[in-house]
């Protein structure tokens, strides 16, 4: 499989995420959609959670890990920070 194909594919179960300054949705389906949202669109720029699911992302972008680990670490950071989210099947 070639890295660029992995890197879109997408997550058995995408996350919506909800801002809460405007209360617009956005959904999360695939490792690069997460961690775009993560460097560009979080409420926060630390934390282990955060930190650590930078690092995931990065992996998976890589080919290093599964989608599956990056989504759960995305839900770990959301979950540190604060951000409403809803999700088809728990982390």
């Amino acid at each position: 499989m070639e890295l660029a194909t992995m890197s879109n594919r997408r997550w058995n179960f995408p996350v919506v995420v909800i801002c809460t300054r405007t209360g617009k949705s956005y959904t999360v389906g695939t490792t690069k959609e997460a961690l775009d949202m993560l460097l560009n669109a979080w409420p926060v720029a630390e934390g282990k959670a955060f930190m650590m699911a930078l690092q995931i992302c990065a992996d998976v972008e890589s080919g290093i890990r599964q989608p599956r680990e990056a989504r759960n670490s995305f839900l770990a950071a959301a979950k540190e920070a604060g951000v409403p989210i809803e999700t088809t099947m728990a982390g």
